[in-house]
């Protein structure tokens, strides 16, 4: 990486926090992605090193990468009782919890209650504020509510109506900026190049290297030769996730071999959990991540980002499971992390499908999500025992294996035997023609996987990229819809009668567009929604509804929903066919509605942008 000069960091001091709070309202209201591309480029081109690399993390929700876990376990709750009893206290006459449901966000609510109470700005910088997100975070055990609140309150009291908006939503995992990785990787292309000159390399890079502040450490301050030299050094390192590859999705069987030289290569499709699983001597791990803002703050004693704590075992040998969320799970399943240590290798990389086993067959995708929580883990863990599949390998005992071809992975793969009682490698078969292909198909169908998944022999592992050397057959493709449907829920409806006394009637689902980093509404789904399901829906909406449609979404007049809510949930529905709107003269979801949308699965693990495309839906019916 390229030498900074020592004394940069030292120019400039840490940046005001209401400066950083007055670039969010300023792109929060802004419904152009270019003009809030830069904008942000410009403001992180006046910030400090270490500044950039915080506001990386916090302008995406979090104060470390998604893969360390440092929640703040702080609800809206707390801190309305907390204003509540305070308001009480010095006898004034505001209505916290009337205003809540009026402005429908917990920013806005704390902003006009700040203002009311004239709380002024102490003058507080980012640093400083980032100390007190880690303190929150830290305070734990009993009496943390308490303690939380007496933190919490004291640094409200010291900032501005407009701060305390945006540490509160902070605080309550809200932030509602509307940016996401992808744009803010296009951020720092415009801030090196001044256009997305340099996009790709940036997201190769964090598709392997998955903390955005590293990422930005790794070309702040660089000119464009610079940073790309500096990207392209950035590599695998156990420990830390690497974006999950994504499957495209075909219209038709004989389109694989439209597609694909003969021989292909055939694995099962199974429906359970994404699961990375990251084995590694720690005296090995990188020390490239030292000097990271968040390094300092995690105490060995309790967290769990094994890279950067005590190793887990006795022979210094540390092993780590990631979603593809890069949610690390690894306290989750501690037979897989058991089963792990046992493989007689000193380091690895799989990918794999974590799925919950009866001793006879993988459980249902519904059954398997029981066993994502932090707590009663080992008496779940009888209860539904959990098996990962290994499908692919991207590193080996100190090789990065992500640029050779998939054949050859899968035969590296093959050729460590893996026969753990809760790791086991998923069958892989090359197929030269339709009959064998349609043999192994109806083979996997029989035995209760989704499907199969066809990939091409050449071609490199590609972190969070989703392209046609890896394609999902799936057994949905048999009826008259090709395939289920991934939406990502935007709004909801009251709906009438008894769904009305609910809450909720029909939730309206979006397809992503990766061309313009949208959300585009394309039908709203009411069928397959039980009492628990809606009231659960509501739950999960409580603290997502806005006031107004966000400014990555588009919706037809004829779909607006009663309630805006950010677009977070994914979820699957089935569907008799995809047709084009008749009404639809926008290209709004590429016109494209589906007939008699059922929702099968609510609250899948994947990120929105993971959600079904537009251009995906399109090429597959042919529209």
């Amino acid at each position: 990486m390229e030498q900074q000069n020592p004394q940069s960091t030292n120019i400039k001091n840490s940046i005001s926090f209401k400066k950083v709070c007055e670039v969010f309202s300023e792109v929060e209201q802004i419904s152009s992605r270019n003009t809030t591309t830069e904008i942000l480029s410009n403001f992180y081109k006046q910030l400090n090193d270490e500044d950039a690399q915080i506001l990386s993390y916090l302008i995406l929700g979090r104060v470390a990468p998604s893969f360390v876990p440092a929640e703040f376990n702080y609800s809206e709750k707390s801190l309305i009782k907390l204003f509540h009893n305070y308001i009480k206290a010095i006898n004034k006459k505001i209505d916290i919890v009337n205003k809540r449901v009026e402005t429908g966000d917990m920013g806005d609510t704390v902003y006009y209650v700040t203002e009311q109470l004239e709380f002024k700005s102490k003058g507080s910088t980012l640093k400083q504020i980032y100390d007190v997100l880690w303190s929150i975070i830290k305070t734990t055990g009993n009496t943390s509510v308490d303690r939380k609140n007496t933190l919490v309150f004291a640094t409200l009291k010291e900032l501005s109506p407009l701060e305390a908006k945006y540490f509160v939503r902070i605080i309550c995992g809200e932030l509602r900026t509307g940016i996401n990785s992808r744009t803010l990787l296009d951020v720092f292309s415009f801030m090196i190049s001044n256009d997305k000159g340099i996009a790709e390399e940036l997201r190769r890079a964090y598709g392997v290297c998955t903390d955005m502040g590293y990422i930005c450490k790794c070309i702040k301050d660089s000119n464009e030769s610079n940073a790309v030299e500096n990207l392209q050094k950035i590599h695998l390192h156990p420990g830390i996730p690497v974006l999950a590859r994504l499957v495209e999705r075909v219209g038709s069987f004989q389109e694989v071999f439209d597609r694909f030289p003969m021989p292909i290569l055939v694995q099962p499709k199974f429906d359970g959990l994404r699961c990375q699983i990251h084995k590694y001597k720690v005296e090995n791990s990188s020390d490239d991540f030292a000097s990271m803002p968040w390094k300092k703050y995690m105490e060995k004693e309790v967290t769990s980002a094994g890279l950067f704590d005590t190793p887990s075992t006795k022979d210094d040998v540390d092993v780590r499971l990631f979603t593809r969320n890069l949610e690390d799970v690894t306290d989750m399943f501690p037979e897989i992390v058991e089963s792990a240590k046992h493989i007689p290798v000193e380091s690895f990389v799989l990918d794999s499908e974590a799925l919950g086993f009866n001793g006879k067959t993988f459980l249902s995708f519904q059954e398997t999500m029981q066993r994502r929580r932090k707590n009663n883990v080992h008496s779940m863990q009888k209860e539904i025992p959990m098996k990962a599949m290994t499908f692919d390998i991207l590193y080996l005992n100190g090789q990065d294996l992500i640029k050779e071809d998939t054949e050859k992975r899968i035969d590296i793969l093959t050729n460590l035997k893996i026969k753990e009682k809760s790791i086991q490698q998923c069958s892989t078969d090359k197929v030269e023609d339709m009959g064998g292909l349609m043999e192994i198909f109806n083979k996997n169908v029989d035995a209760g996987n989704e499907g199969i998944i066809v990939k091409k022999m050449e071609g490199q592992y590609c972190p969070g990229d989703r392209n046609y050397e890896w394609i999902k057959l799936k057994k949905s493709m048999m009826n008259s819809l090709v395939d289920t449907v991934d939406l990502v829920a935007i709004g909801y409806y009251y709906g009438s009668g008894r769904r009305a006394d609910v809450g909720i009637g029909a939730v309206l689902g979006a397809l992503y567009n990766e061309k313009n980093n949208s959300f585009e509404g394309i039908c709203k789904v009411g069928t397959g929604l039980t009492d628990d399901l809606m009231r659960r829906m509501l739950n999960d909406f409580s603290k997502d509804k806005l006031k107004d449609k966000p400014k990555n979404v588009f919706v037809e007049d004829s779909l607006m929903p009663d309630v805006w809510v950010f677009p977070k949930i994914v979820f699957t529905v089935e569907a008799d066919d995809v047709t084009k709107r008749i009404s639809n003269n926008t290209g709004i979801g590429g016109g494209l509605s589906l007939r008699f949308p059922r929702l099968i699965e609510w609250g899948r693990d994947k990120a929105p942008e993971e959600a079904t495309t537009v251009d995906e839906l399109l090429h597959t019916k042919k529209l």
